[in-house]
């Protein structure tokens, strides 16, 4: 009887150990990956959101730049529009449920989408290629109004293929990745919908096969705009700026910048949409349309083979995606030293290896101002402060806390500190870093798709920044954006428990960020 026990388990054991063995790791699909060199720009300017919260009246007041630049560069585009975004939708989230929330929502989407078809009327022949995460259907096959509006004047949405991603759930995208070999998770997408939407509280309930495909835990989670001009170079805005609704009170970071590194940029994007687009689920209008968008954005971007002859030596922009963030970033804070100062202005923060490195930089004198997000808000929902909480409570712990600054963004106002940007600077670099990567294991070891630009030596760009820093930091516009790190209770139990789910969340990567 033993002995037909023992066969069993080892059977089962088996069964289930053999996704791990035969399934293997996927690597990163062309376009992706991505370290350019350092380009020459004719135009570059850094665009801010900030909110705040006018305690005197209880309203948000929202000072925002990002929207309206977007929608700008499409109104002036000649040649070409290619747009990318994670979040793309009308959905509230929990503000739905307080009128006064939905009250001061920007329609975002709506606002986005209007620019963009007013462009097609106004222009029907200038191509336009737009690609976003298929969280924007909740993982299904019922596309939104809006994109279908889209769709409507010709206009093509490819929805980003994640399959072709490598798995960041390791536990869980294997075994999916293996049985459904044996049987089609889609077949019964419409089914049995049990499982709360936590992203619009009036939508209906999700179906299982969208939320086994939520569980792979990975996106696009790029953020891109690229216009073309007939004689003057092609431009771009990149950020942390997402055109949901339900973001409205997020403050954000995003530059924009004219040159060469647009064009290099354009043709990553054509990349992702290529291999997306195989999958005919995955491509929301006609073929032939999305073809000749190809071809005539072929026509008018800088030949792949032409890049090099822009390029600069140690000066100037360069284009940084998925997993080359890492180690760009890693260098940056293993050659810091005493004179070195870092300025990091971040929506989540947990990688291990970063954390260790700030921590090691400390100890060599650098002098580090953190920042964060406060972790508590999310689309109205509330948060218990993973990870940033826990990060914060471990760099403060250092001896050398004196090297190590922390401000908390504030959350009175509902929304997110979303930024993503991260300042070195010494008498031998001026370096800022700008974009979609969180500092997570997920944004910077090739999980997601993300979009991020380095800028070395542009005075402009990088100055607008410090002052944006410093004032953020001061509180000087006299609203409350930022507290000391010391201002949060910070009881040891609750630190204790966020440092759990902190720390298991890390280790098996079962996170949402």
């Amino acid at each position: 009887m033993r002995f037909f026990i023992k066969l069993l388990i080892g059977a089962i054991a088996g069964i289930l150990l053999l996704p791990y063995i035969v399934i293997p790791k996927l690597s990163m699909p062309e376009g992706c990956d991505l370290e350019s060199p350092y380009f020459s720009h004719s135009d570059a300017d850094l665009l801010i959101d900030r909110t705040y919260r006018d305690i005197t009246t209880g309203q948000n007041i929202l000072d925002h730049e990002i929207l309206d630049a977007m929608i700008d560069e499409i109104q002036s585009a000649e040649t070409f529009l290619i747009v990318d975004f994670f979040l793309w939708n009308k959905w509230q989230g929990r503000f739905a449920k307080n009128k006064n929330n939905v009250q001061e929502l920007r329609s975002l989407a709506d606002l986005l989408a209007d620019a963009i078809i007013e462009k097609r009327q106004q222009n029907p022949e200038i191509p336009i290629l737009l690609i976003t995460d298929p969280i924007n259907r909740l993982y299904g096959n019922n596309d939104p109004e809006l994109f279908q509006s889209f769709n409507d004047l010709g206009i093509p949405v490819v929805y980003t293929d994640l399959s072709n991603l490598p798995d960041s759930n390791k536990l869980y995208s294997k075994q999916v990745r293996f049985w459904s070999k044996f049987y089609d998770l889609s077949s019964n997408s419409n089914r049995f919908r049990i499982f709360p939407n936590l992203v619009e509280s009036k939508a209906e309930r999700l179906s299982f096969s969208q939320f086994f495909k939520a569980l792979h835990l990975k996106a696009n989670h790029r953020k891109v705009l690229i216009a073309g001009y007939r004689n003057s170079p092609s431009k771009m805005i990149i950020g942390s700026f997402n055109p949901s609704d339900a973001s409205s009170f997020n403050s954000n970071l995003a530059v924009s910048v004219a040159g060469p590194l647009a064009d290099y940029v354009a043709r990553s994007e054509m990349k992702i949409a290529q291999w997306s687009a195989l999958k005919p689920e995955n491509l929301l209008g006609k073929r032939f349309e999305l073809e000749d968008a190809f071809r005539r954005l072929n026509e008018a971007l800088l030949p792949q083979n032409h890049f090099n002859q822009y390029a600069s030596r140690k000066t100037g922009v360069r284009f940084i995606s998925e997993g080359s963030t890492n180690q760009v970033l890693l260098d940056l804070f293993n050659n810091s030293d005493k004179g070195t100062e870092i300025d990091i202005a971040m929506f989540y923060f947990s990688d291990r290896k970063m954390i260790k490195a700030l921590k090691s930089a400390a100890k060599r004198g650098v002098k580090i101002r953190l920042i964060l997000d406060q972790n508590k808000n999310a689309f109205g929902f509330k948060k218990i402060g993973v990870p940033n909480r826990s990060v914060a409570d471990e760099l403060m712990q250092l001896d050398e806390v004196d090297s190590i600054q922390i401000h908390w963004a504030s959350a009175k106002t509902g929304g997110q500190f979303h930024s993503k940007a991260i300042r070195v600077f010494d008498d031998k670099q001026d370096i800022l870093f700008l974009g979609s990567s969180n500092l997570t294991h997920r944004s910077i070891n090739n999980f997601n798709l993300e979009a991020n630009v380095m800028f070395n030596e542009v005075v402009t760009v990088n100055n607008e920044f410090d002052l944006y820093f410093e004032s953020v930091w001061e509180n000087s516009l006299g609203f409350e954006e930022t507290v000391e790190y010391k201002a949060l209770k910070n009881p040891k139990w609750m630190q204790y428990i966020r440092l759990c789910f902190y720390r298991i969340q890390e280790w098996s990567q079962l996170s949402t960020y």
